[in-house]
């Protein structure tokens, strides 16, 4: 076995967390209190960060973390500097922003102004009216920050469902494991699982389509499946699973997403945990080891997605489920479940060995900026 790819000590809580090593995949989600941001770093030394929300303040029981001395941003950008490796490039290779929300897309600006951004994917570009334009104050915020990208260097795309070479390791493989991340969907448009094939959930859309039958901006979410070897990941931004009641069945992204990625080591769950996410099929077609909750308001997540996420009905074997931050409110409102859970806060690094048979979960502690371990779970096992 190749140097670099020789067992490194292990993250030991009240430590710092070790750094990424070559052959190994990391996944960070991290804690800002005001949104979503995962950063990973990918067998060779790739950077992807997906998503970067920046929620305003003044929602209640919803402080930032670690504090409010920096915008969530800033925060970003700290931390992404704080688990890069020493001597490795203050650049981001890929960003993905799942959809033009502000609690996804706010904080990328602050970002870029921290690391040069090498290629961004987004959902919309270059038109970004589709189904119709985005509300004017949310495009100010990332028509700003994509312009200041592209001064900067960084070319930009419209996610290619069904494609797995938009996001591509920039550097040799260090592990002969294979390594994948495909679209799996974007704007409505899902992967089938067979090739580059793909079929569109949405009805057409025009100046003379009723309201009801246009899709939210939720629904447009980009989502992806990563693969190294055995081990599986996804992430969606806000995907719905289940309409709401009187709705057409078509916002239903989950079931077809399910259907082709099939068992899935490592999800996030959709929409934040929110009342939307991991509906019947879903559950059994990922049937996924570990759960991590991205939450970040009072109203994440919901008992009732909490529920479906942990029930043993949903399919067999165990599943650990792991929060961002779980706000007290939200707490006493879940009741017992919460002792279900294998973490209620602080930033979520999976770790994947250059082999993908085995990872592990690392939390971090989220209130102070030195990001500590706080606790190591596993080694899991990655599903064949």
């Amino acid at each position: 076995m190749p140097a670099a790819l020789v067992a490194q000590a292990a993250d030991v809580p009240g430590g710092p967390l070790l750094a990424w090593r070559p052959g190994t995949l990391d996944i960070h989600q991290i804690t800002t209190g005001r949104g979503n941001a995962a950063f990973l770093q990918l067998p060779d030394g790739t950077t992807l960060l997906v998503d970067a929300g920046a929620a305003p303040d003044g929602i209640a029981y919803s402080d930032p973390r670690p504090n409010p001395s920096k915008r969530p941003g800033e925060w970003i950008a700290s931390y992404i500097n704080h688990v890069l490796p020493a001597g490795a490039p203050r650049r981001i290779d890929y960003a993905l922003n799942t959809h033009i929300h502000i609690d996804h897309m706010g904080g990328f600006g602050d970002v870029e102004r921290a690391f040069p951004i090498g290629t961004l994917i987004d959902r919309g570009w270059p038109s970004y009216d589709y189904p119709e334009p985005i509300p004017a104050p949310l495009m100010s915020v990332y028509k700003t920050f994509v312009d200041a990208a592209r001064s900067h260097g960084a070319t930009v795309e419209r996610a290619r469902p069904g494609r797995a070479d938009q996001i591509v390791l920039e550097h040799a493989n260090p592990s002969p494991t294979p390594f994948e991340i495909r679209i799996v969907a974007a704007n409505g448009e899902a992967w089938t699982g067979s090739g580059t094939a793909t079929e569109q959930r949405f009805p057409p859309q025009g100046p003379s389509t009723r309201p009801d039958d246009r899709p939210s901006e939720n629904d447009c979410s980009v989502a992806l499946r990563l693969k190294y070897g055995a081990f599986d990941f996804y992430t969606g931004g806000d995907m719905t699973g289940i309409s709401d009641p009187g709705t057409a069945s078509w916002h239903d992204m989950e079931t077809p997403i399910g259907r082709a990625i099939g068992a899935t080591d490592v999800r996030v769950m959709n929409h934040h945990g929110s009342i939307s996410p991991d509906n019947a099929a879903f559950l059994a077609a990922t049937r996924s080891r570990v759960v991590i909750i991205p939450a970040w308001s009072p109203t994440h997540p919901a008992p009732d997605a909490l529920k479906r996420a942990l029930a043993p009905t949903a399919y067999p074997g165990l599943r650990d489920v792991f929060v961002n931050i779980l706000r007290e409110p939200t707490a006493h409102t879940i009741g017992d479940r919460v002792k279900q859970l294998k973490s209620t806060h602080g930033h979520i690094v999976v770790r994947v060995d250059a082999d993908g048979r085995h990872y592990r979960v690392v939390i971090l502690d989220d209130e102070h900026e030195d990001a500590k371990v706080v606790a190591v779970h596993g080694p899991y096992e990655s599903m064949p």
